[in-house]
């Protein structure tokens, strides 16, 4: 499968369904330098197989970043940038981002704004990384917060499924991706989810790759309202003193409850939280709010992310983007001992 995205005057091609061997095949690189980034895990696994597709008189190199979905960081670039500074200046490259979406959108910040003469193909390895290749803004962090942007599609977008990891957490992890596309675009679609996916057996079992056409679809019309959502409740953990508790993912993954339920909370519409929150246990995912962090703290960490300026999508109902609006301290307060009054019925 094969499809043009267009989004903010940008344009991908997007291949999925088909291999990235085959793509190889079809495709000339003479006479581009190859410079392929990925993560540790990925160059462990796929490093061989992947030089094994290449002409073996083609310039091939590669940088490794740590594993850490937010390697899109300062330190990376630097160490990046350092690593190109060695090579001839003049040539031609195309830059092959391999693994996560932080790996994702350093390769495409560096295609966009570095002087070298580059093109830019993304290999997403998970359906994270491949909704975050969908996004126009790509940002490079400090201490977990943007501070550089650019906008950019790749070139070429290919999804191999046959190199995904598909199952464990990063099985709920990807899941989450529709979830979130469900929330802000379609009553529907969710509906769909709690059909086809009841259960872990289910979720584990069953493949993704129907939905592909969906999500793309959900992400052309809504993307940074997608990929936004929770990240302001996702943020204040990382204010907190025992933020250290909860994951990356497991950060995201509340910030999604919590901005689900204020947004509830804020415009009262109809919605089972509760029984959404049985289901997910069901999948597996871990939907507990840490003790060891105080209401208290992790309200103060929200909002001092929204003296910065940060917003969150407020819904009207499933599927239904109300506007984007500044939480206040009583309704962030009250959301999060709801939440855990839910939690605490839901576990008698």
């Amino acid at each position: 499968m094969e499809l043009v995205y267009k989004k903010n005057q940008l344009q991908t091609t997007i291949i999925y369904g088909e291999t990235f061997a085959s793509q190889i095949k079809s495709a000339s690189f003479e006479p581009k330098h190859l410079f392929l980034i990925t993560n540790q895990r990925y160059y462990d696994l796929f490093s061989e197989k992947l030089i094994q597709l290449f002409d073996d008189k083609q310039e091939l190199d590669w940088y490794i970043c740590k594993n850490d979905s937010h390697c899109n960081n300062m330190n990376e670039l630097e160490s990046l940038l350092a690593f190109l500074a060695d090579f001839d200046q003049q040539q031609d490259f195309l830059f092959l981002g391999v693994g996560n979406e932080g790996v994702i959108q350093l390769t495409n910040f560096l295609h966009e704004t570095s002087v070298l003469n580059s093109n830019c193909w993304l290999l997403p390895l998970s359906i994270q990384s491949l909704s975050k290749s969908l996004i126009t803004e790509v940002h490079i962090e400090l201490k977990n917060h943007p501070v550089l942007q650019s906008s950019v599609l790749a070139e070429k977008i290919i999804y191999d499924r046959t190199l995904t990891s598909d199952y464990g957490e990063g099985k709920l992890v990807d899941f989450l991706v529709f979830i979130r596309c469900s929330l802000i675009c379609s009553h529907d679609f969710l509906r769909m989810l709690f059909k086809n996916y009841s259960d872990a057996t289910r979720l584990n079992q069953q493949s993704f790759n129907g939905m592909l056409d969906e999500m793309i679809g959900y992400y052309e019309k809504d993307g940074q309202i997608i990929d936004q959502f929770g990240h302001l409740f996702e943020q204040g953990f990382f204010e907190t003193t025992n933020g250290h508790l909860l994951s990356g993912h497991m950060k995201r993954f509340l910030g999604c409850l919590l901005q689900l339920l204020w947004s509830q909370k804020v415009n009262q519409f109809s919605f089972h939280y509760k029984n959404f929150i049985i289901w997910l246990i069901r999948l597996g995912f871990p939907v507990d709010f840490p003790e060891q962090i105080l209401v208290s703290d992790y309200v103060e960490g929200v909002l001092k992310c929204v003296d910065r300026g940060e917003k969150a999508a407020l819904l009207k109902g499933i599927g239904e983007l109300d506007r984007m609006q500044k939480p206040k301290t009583e309704d962030l307060l009250a959301t999060v001992e709801q939440y855990k009054t839910i939690l605490e019925e839901i576990r008698g």
